[in-house]
């Protein structure tokens, strides 16, 4: 700019002098100046012509005077963008140690910029370096609202992973309030209330994700789902789960999951009665083996009940393992070990499942058959660690007397 500006002034002058030149040609002007004992008389053209070369060498000399101090200025600004591009490098490699060292160098040279600071932040932070990390990010924090928020939001973050929820959620109930519809202060603050396992807030921070685009109409089902799910899960009183379930919408009380929540937290209280109409309901409109096997609860006081509503399915769904384990639990829970056994050993026929392996152990182990018991259990315990069971002892789908 400055350069710029000089060739300007320059060429106005010529330009200037190329139009009074033909003044000065015919009539050069007269300049008499007394200084002192001293007479100076010149014409106009000299005396300007004079000027000029003064102000040229008093140019030229400063430009001489400063060029060192230019130079040393460009080379520690190169070396300053060497160590940057190493330090950020060294960051994407990994190699966190380098890119500290790299980026603390850079940024002492550099102007002591936000950014490198907060690279350098992150750099100690992959090294667990906490106390580096906050020195970093306080001397990121260099005046200013919207740097200030970028420190703020980079700390939460970094908390965050490494696990701190509950020194990153005041940060990010802080930044929220400043931001609201800031994508990645609601995306930080949802995951912190989510794995808090604070559901309300969560909640009522949905209608703001789906706003900001964070979530899409699928993701936003989901994290209801999750929602509903939990809370119904964090009950402890009979109260509370039928207050839940109401305020829940029509539509969310249909989906399976939720439908099983429920489920368990009857089964908690020792109100499996409330989850029977719920349960029947959802099987109704769509049909799932996981809420059968929560209808065939063995520790539900309406087994009788239950047990004829479960064989009306059958006529429905013959070839339903889960169904037929139902039947098998709710058979023992009322003592008729031989229907118990049927159904039991017809359900593993159809699926085995480490569920049907485990109760048809324990129902084994009650009429005395402790070694095929055993077997049972151990095919359990394979299935669950992602094993193929092995082959039982024959004879075991020999009924016995109820």
């Amino acid at each position: 700019m400055k350069r710029s500006f000089l060739l300007l002034l320059i060429l106005a002058l010529l330009l200037l002098a190329s139009a009074l030149a033909p003044l000065l040609k015919s009539d050069p002007g007269h300049v008499l100046i007394n200084v002192g004992s001293w007479t100076i008389e010149t014409s106009v053209l000299v005396l300007v012509s004079a000027l000029l070369i003064l102000w040229f060498a008093v140019q030229m000399a400063v430009w001489i005077w400063r060029m060192p101090v230019e130079a040393a200025h460009k080379m520690r600004e190169q070396r300053a963008f060497n160590q940057l591009e190493k330090g950020l490098l060294a960051l994407t490699e990994g190699d966190w140690r380098t890119a500290e060292k790299a980026l603390e160098k850079s940024a002492s040279k550099q102007g002591k910029t936000t950014a490198h600071y907060l690279a350098a932040a992150q750099a100690a932070d992959s090294q667990d370096a906490d106390d580096r990390r906050e020195y970093y990010l306080e001397q990121a924090d260099s005046g200013g609202s919207k740097k200030r928020f970028l420190v703020e939001l980079t700390r939460a973050r970094m908390l965050l992973a490494n696990g701190s929820r509950a020194a990153a959620l005041p940060i990010l109930q802080d930044l929220y309030k400043r931001r609201r519809k800031h994508p990645q202060v609601l995306e930080l603050l949802s995951r912190c209330y989510r794995e808090l396992g604070d559901w309300d807030q969560l909640q009522g921070l949905l209608p703001a994700l789906r706003k900001a685009g964070v979530l899409d109409e699928e993701q936003s089902q989901q994290w209801e789902e999750e929602v509903a799910v939990n809370k119904l899960r964090s009950v402890s009183t009979t109260e509370e789960l039928q207050s839940s379930w109401k305020k829940l919408p029509r539509a969310m009380r249909q989906h399976a999951p939720v439908v099983e929540a429920f489920a368990l937290g009857a089964a908690k209280l020792k109100r499996a009665d409330l989850a029977e109409p719920v349960i029947v309901t959802s099987l109704k409109h769509e049909w799932n083996p996981t809420l059968v096997l929560r209808y065939g609860d063995p520790a539900a006081d309406d087994r009788i009940k239950r047990l004829k509503q479960c064989e009306k399915w059958l006529q429905k769904h013959p070839e339903d393992a889960g169904l037929y384990l139902a039947l098998g639990r709710l058979c023992a829970g009322e003592s008729l070990w031989g229907k118990a056994r049927e159904y039991m050993v017809k359900s593993l026929e159809l699926e085995p499942s480490s569920l049907g392996y485990d109760a048809f152990g324990q129902l084994l182990e009650r009429q005395g058959e402790l070694e095929p018991a055993m077997a049972c259990f151990r095919n359990a315990l394979r299935m669950n660690q992602g094993q193929e069971p092995k082959p039982l002892p024959t004879g075991l789908a020999r009924l016995t007397s109820t």
